[in-house]
């Protein structure tokens, strides 16, 4: 995780980040999912409580850059935030259990498996080198997370299979839980691509909430689903899930994504 301990730049500042270029989403920026769940990880700093199977919540305010020195400062809602210069790039704090909702039902392994070798015969990627999802990115560089609509399902279920590769472990051998948002992120934005297949989606994500009952181990494959719940203009609403083979949820999470037209860099 390279989230650093220390001084930030920020009065009170609890700790530091520097993205490193790995992960990045959009063009010139952090993914969305990693620097939710990075930032989420300080607020046990804070004073709050993110136990395993708590809900913590991620608003991204604007975009977040890459390797340069992030303060993580205390926020008034007992929460942290992420800010460069004065501007507050992304928010976390604690959240209800009520907010997750039900995740997205599991999917057997096979047919995650067949669901996202279909993927690009009706869509297109507008991010190719993001981390989360980009095809432009070699396997064990990026997590290459490419749900495709399930066959039978309603539209916008999406399910694929996840090898965890091994790059991804800390030096324990563990792979930490903001990787977890990252894997949950992504797969949201192509469940409303499959509602529209017709359409070259672009949107950025705005709020992240995720509950996370346990980790992922490299090598191991499992499965992630996730299902467009609702759009509204340009606000557009995913759950997403994290199972293991035999179908044991890992993670959950609710996403909030905004549609647009080009990509605004930090």
């Amino acid at each position: 995780m390279s989230a650093t301990a220390g001084a930030g730049s920020g009065g009170g500042a609890v700790g530091a980040i520097v993205v490193p270029a790995r992960f990045n989403g959009p063009p010139g920026s952090a993914n969305g999912g990693w620097i939710s769940g990075t930032l989420a990880g300080y607020l046990d700093d804070a004073g709050t409580d993110t136990a395993p199977g708590r809900v913590a919540e991620a608003v991204l305010r604007a975009p977040t850059p890459l390797e340069v020195p992030l303060a993580v400062e205390p926020a008034d809602d007992g929460g942290v935030r992420l800010v460069r210069g004065g501007t507050v790039l992304v928010e976390a704090h604690a959240a209800e259990s009520t907010d997750l909702g039900d995740s997205p039902p599991f999917i057997e392994l096979d047919e995650a498996e067949r669901a996202a070798a279909a993927l690009f015969a009706t869509s297109t990627h507008p991010f190719p080198g993001c981390f989360g999802c980009g095809t432009g990115r070699p396997v064990g560089d990026g997590l290459r997370i490419l749900p495709g609509q399930v066959a039978g399902g309603p539209p916008g279920l999406v399910a694929t299979a996840w090898t965890v590769d091994h790059s991804l472990a800390e030096a324990d051998g563990t792979v930490g839980r903001h990787l977890l948002w990252s894997a949950l992120d992504c797969p949201s934005f192509w469940a409303h691509q499959a509602t529209m297949p017709t359409d070259g989606l672009a949107a950025l994500l705005a709020r992240q909430a995720v509950s996370a009952t346990g980790t992922v181990t490299p090598g191991e494959t499992y499965v992630v689903v996730a299902r467009a719940d609702a759009a509204d203009g340009r606000k557009l609403r995913a759950s997403s899930a994290l199972y293991t083979a035999d179908g044991r949820l890992l993670a959950s999470s609710t996403s909030l994504w905004i549609r647009i037209q080009s990509v605004p860099r930090p």
